[in-house]
């Protein structure tokens, strides 16, 4: 271990802990996405797959809340405070790249460490368990924002309530779940990011074509509900926990923040320019701005076949995120791992797919009591806006705005007092923002 938790203590890895962890579910690494890995060359830079492998970790159900989201703080703040909170969340995930660049520099720890490896550096194993549990409860928030898309944009389609869909569609996730091997849903990638962006599209293309947008005076907002901006801004922006995979996936991880820098100025261009459009036009539109803006859609056979697309692409996303979360916590706690891997004592070549079956009823078992846990959840949610803000500013503040800093000073103790300082403030914004975003999307919630 390292001598008082010091990350610039030279220390041997195999004192810090294993060289080699243990067999991940999937083969691939902790993001659960099977393209991130079959793009990692162990010696060549590949900066365009990488930029397009970091939009797409951008492009989901957090996109469809932003118009949402920017009605609760008014065009000028909502759209204005996107982008500095994207340009926050950009340099806190820069800080955890030059953690991860420093553990490999020092030689500490795995070749490729992860957020929780990063963590357990810095805090040693409370910290690890910490990120671990904020990264699994990430991941599995998100599959249930997937459930409720699937029933919402299903229920447009045949006459059955959202909730009664979501408890239909389970024993196919469920099964897709059991993969033993995401590879298997690859092929979906680029289906999915055509899919969201069509919709996005025909969203703007409707609201352009059936509405119109008044004089900005008439756009009224409560500043009270800025609390429920914030929390849906971070959940889209917050996505620290993917840029660490895709920076190994890139060859070089010293030149992947710049790639990262392109690719949040592409990010934040689209689905800024999405929030807003779809505000200014559908705010005074007979249905408003709902929480999941795709319900604004009218009823066609254009529209019913975005929805199918949408819910298609949401069914192939749920296995992969809900294995990535699983992955992380198999890969820091030795007894899950023992217990639910797919295959404990696997020891399959390096890049070989592991057996597709599994003999582990545990393995099974596991995964039908978390998917029937977040059915149960998201039948209960009936604000998707709200929703989204609670995750955003209970889980993914912390993970974006709280966490990354506290790294960098226990990582580099030597930078300057005015970076230590800016470090502290982004700290307690991040703190006073989750405790703010989740008081009053709690109470939304409540509300109904």
């Amino acid at each position: 271990m390292l001598a008082n938790n010091n990350p610039n203590t030279n220390s041997s890895r195999t004192d810090y802990r294993k060289t080699e962890k243990s067999p991940l579910i999937s083969g691939a690494d902790p993001s659960g996405d099977p393209f991130i890995e079959s793009l990692a060359p162990e010696s060549k830079f590949v900066p365009i797959p990488s930029f397009w492998n970091t939009v797409k970790a951008f492009a989901g159900a957090g996109s469809f809340a932003l118009p949402w989201a920017v009605m609760q703080a008014g065009i000028w703040i909502g759209v204005i405070g996107l982008i500095l909170i994207a340009i926050l969340s950009n340099y806190t995930m820069n800080i955890l790249l030059k953690c991860s660049i420093k553990m490999k520099e020092d030689q500490v720890g795995p070749e490729k460490p992860s957020y929780a490896d990063i963590a357990h550096r810095a805090f040693g194993r409370v910290g690890e368990l910490f990120v671990c549990f904020m990264n699994f409860s990430v991941t599995m928030s998100i599959c249930i924002s997937y459930l409720i898309l699937i029933g919402v944009n299903f229920g447009e389609l045949i006459p059955l309530k959202p909730v009664v869909i979501i408890w239909i569609v389970l024993p196919v996730l469920v099964l897709l779940t059991c993969l033993t091997d995401m590879k298997y849903l690859g092929f979906t990638s680029i289906f999915g990011a055509v899919s969201l962006l069509l919709a996005m599209g025909t969203v703007v293309a409707y609201g352009i074509k059936d509405n119109k947008i008044h004089p900005l005076d008439d756009y009224t907002f409560d500043f009270k509900n800025i609390p429920l901006w914030f929390g849906n801004a971070a959940f889209f922006f917050c996505n620290h926990i993917v840029v660490i995979p895709i920076s190994h996936a890139s060859g070089d991880n010293k030149r992947y923040p710049k790639v990262l820098d392109f690719a949040m100025v592409f990010i934040t261009v689209i689905n800024c320019a999405f929030a807003a459009l779809c505000y200014l036009y559908y705010n005074f539109s007979p249905s408003g701005v709902p929480s999941n803006i795709v319900a604004a859609l009218p009823n066609g056979t254009f529209s019913n076949i975005v929805r199918l697309c949408v819910v298609f692409e949401l069914a192939c996303s749920f296995p992969l995120v809900f294995g990535a979360g699983l992955n992380v916590v198999d890969s820091s706690i030795k007894w899950f791992h023992n217990l639910f891997n797919a295959f404990p004592n696997y020891q399959g070549a390096s890049g070989a797919s592991p057996p597709f079956f599994s003999k582990n009823w545990k393995f099974y078992l596991v995964r039908l009591f978390i998917c029937a846990a977040l059915a149960a959840i998201a039948s209960t949610i009936k604000n998707f806006g709200s929703y989204t803000s609670l995750i955003g500013s209970l889980m993914l503040a912390i993970a974006g705005f709280v966490v990354p800093p506290l790294l960098s000073l226990r990582f580099f103790p030597e930078q300057k007092i005015y970076a230590k300082v800016f470090h502290v403030i982004i700290t307690v914004f991040g703190i006073g923002a989750t405790i703010l975003g989740t008081y009053d999307s709690l109470k939304e919630l409540i509300q109904g």
